[in-house]
């Protein structure tokens, strides 16, 4: 069985050799036609982000094609990214002052509320300093004392329906 196989492809081998020409030339011309479409992609790619850009894909005089486009580009992203850096910074600036003024402003609102709260605990003593008379209510003085203010707004209330 073996010896006819070999002897088979012995006669054949032309055919055999033909047939493996053809798949490695098939295998090539596949991979030529991906490689022209990858590159023609890119080249319209190219264009297009030249455009973007403002300027030409095509060459000019003796300079090649391509070259004051990928120029301009570079020039773009070196500014695209000074600008990011300095945005950046002037943001940083301004919520690093920010935060000084909120610290500024924290500190005075507790010294105002300890200023407050120290006063408040002294006996007779105003906040601005000055001492006041204490004053002393005492029984029934301290029952006219709570409710004259409301019958003042009552008497102020009927006065205004006249």
């Amino acid at each position: 069985m073996i010896p006819t196989l070999f002897a088979k492809v012995k006669a054949e081998a032309f055919f055999l050799v033909l047939l493996a020409v053809a798949a490695v030339g098939a295998w090539l011309y596949v991979q030529y036609r991906q490689v022209s479409a990858d590159r023609d992609d890119l080249q319209h790619r190219a264009e297009l982000i030249c455009a973007g850009s403002g300027t030409d894909f095509a060459a000019m005089g003796k300079t090649a094609r391509g070259v004051r486009c990928a120029e301009k580009v570079a020039g773009l992203v070196k500014f695209k990214g000074d600008s990011d850096q300095l945005a950046a910074a002037t943001l940083a600036q301004a919520l690093a002052d920010h935060d000084a003024r909120q610290n500024d402003d924290n500190q005075a609102a507790r010294a105002a509320a300890e200023a407050a709260s120290s006063a408040a605990r002294r006996p007779g003593r105003h906040p601005s300093g000055r001492t006041q008379p204490r004053r002393r209510v005492r029984g029934r003085q301290r029952h006219k004392a709570v409710a004259a203010p409301a019958r003042r707004r009552h008497r102020r209330h009927d006065d205004d329906r006249t």
